[in-house]
């Protein structure tokens, strides 16, 4: 039987680097995202504030992805393997 991953493990590489670079200056807040990433497995279980909070302090904006995306976190997270 497969393991499922956390969030926290299919957190795609780019966004994590841009997390971690905050975390010094933010360490509260990516600290609460790392955790709440680190006990979800299923994208609809973020609230939309989880979302709104990983796109602040990854330095994202919205006006670069689709609605689709944004819901469904395909821009933030790799797909299941």
């Amino acid at each position: 039987m497969t393991k499922i991953k956390t969030l926290k493990q299919r957190l795609k590489p780019e966004v994590r680097a841009k997390l971690e670079s905050n975390e010094r200056k933010y360490t509260t807040a990516v600290r609460g995202i790392y955790a709440k990433l680190d006990s979800t497995s299923i994208v609809s279980d973020l609230t939309l504030e989880d979302v709104r909070h990983i796109h602040m302090f990854s330095d994202m904006t919205y006006g670069e992805y689709t609605g689709s995306e944004i819901m469904w976190c395909e821009h933030l997270f790799e797909k299941y393997d």
